[in-house]
């Protein structure tokens, strides 16, 4: 199965304690949202559904850390424009100042 949907500041992550342990996904919080619900096979060990939950979690992990990333950059490069900016903006006023 493959379906895609897009996520909104509303969306959520939910989960069901074990024994039953659903991971539920909704990309926002209308009513008619779509809806991914994760559950385990009846029987699964839980050492193994732990398992499958660490997985999980390093894959989320690794998404989450790879937006805080482009995040960061996206940061010091606004920075680093700003700062040079005032740079152009102190260079420019000592020009001026030095001509008068």
């Amino acid at each position: 199965m493959r379906a895609y949907d897009f996520w909104e500041e509303t969306g959520t992550a939910d989960s069901g304690p074990y024994p039953i342990a659903t991971l539920s996904l909704r990309t926002n919080n209308r009513p008619d949202s779509p809806e991914l619900q994760m559950l385990f096979k009846s029987g699964m060990p839980v050492e193994q559904q732990l398992a499958i939950a660490e997985r999980v979690l390093a894959g989320v992990q690794r998404w989450r850390d790879n937006i805080a990333e482009a995040a960061d950059r996206k940061r010091t490069t606004e920075d680093e424009l700003a700062a040079a900016r005032e740079e152009i903006a102190r260079l420019k006023a000592e020009r001026d100042g030095g001509d008068a």
